[in-house]
C-alpha cells in the first residue's frame, strides 16, 4: 500500500512539473486516462495552467501539425 502511495506521488510530481503527459502518467500508475485525470482534480492538480494565449498557440500549433500530417498521409 505504501510502495503504491509513493509511485502515486511521484507521477503526481513529474505532472505537476511539466515532466510527464496524462497519458504517460496514466501508464505508469496502469489506469485509464480518465482515473488519472480525475485523480489530478482530486489532488488539486489542474490539467494545464498557462495562459489563455498559450492555449491559442498551442491550439494553432496543434491545427498545424494536424494539417501537416494530413498532407502526408494522402500521399501515401
Amino acid at each position: 500500500m505504501a510502495e503504491k502511495k509513493i509511485t502515486e506521488a511521484t507521477v503526481l510530481t513529474l505532472f505537476r512539473e511539466d515532466k510527464i503527459s496524462t497519458s504517460k502518467g496514466a501508464q505508469l500508475l496502469g489506469i485509464p486516462i480518465q482515473d488519472f485525470m480525475d485523480l489530478l482534480n482530486a489532488n488539486g492538480i489542474p490539467l494545464w495552467d498557462g495562459t489563455p494565449e498559450e492555449l491559442k498557440e498551442d491550439v494553432k500549433a496543434l491545427r498545424e501539425l494536424r494539417k501537416k500530417y494530413k498532407k502526408k498521409e494522402q500521399a501515401i
